[in-house]
C-alpha cells in the first residue's frame, strides 16, 4: 500500500512569514545609518520596480532624493536611512494612494 502525500506551499504567504521574520528581527538594531535596496524594501513593503518609479527616480523627488539617496553611483544604491524615514512619513498618503498621481518613467533610466 503505497501513500502518496501532497504538500501545497503558497508562495506568498510564505514570502510574508519572512518579512515579517526580517521586520521583527530589524526592530531591535533599529534605524540604521545606511539603508541598500533590500533595507528600504523591507521598511516599505514595496517592490524594488516600484520604489525605482515612485520614489528613487520621480523626478518630483530629484531633489531630495539627491540628498538622500547616492543615486546608484558605482552600480549600488546606498540610501541615508534616518533621511529616507523622515522622506517616507511625509510622503506616505500620496505614495499609497490607489491611483496616484506620481508620473511614471521609463525602464531605460532605471539603475541596477
Amino acid at each position: 500500500m503505497n501513500s502518496t502525500i501532497q504538500i501545497v506551499v503558497d508562495n506568498d504567504f510564505v514570502r510574508q512569514l519572512a518579512m515579517d521574520e526580517i521586520k521583527r528581527i530589524f526592530k531591535g538594531v533599529g534605524e540604521g545609518t545606511w539603508w541598500d535596496m533590500k533595507r528600504l524594501e523591507i521598511e516599505t513593503c514595496r517592490k524594488r520596480d516600484w520604489l525605482l518609479e515612485n520614489i528613487l527616480l520621480n523626478p518630483n523627488f530629484k531633489k531630495e532624493m539627491s540628498q538622500i539617496t547616492n543615486g546608484c553611483d558605482g552600480g549600488r544604491w546606498m540610501i541615508r536611512g534616518p533621511e529616507m524615514k523622515l522622506f517616507l512619513d511625509k510622503h506616505f498618503h500620496s505614495l499609497n494612494r490607489r491611483n496616484t498621481e506620481i508620473p511614471a518613467i521609463s525602464k531605460e533610466k532605471r539603475h541596477e
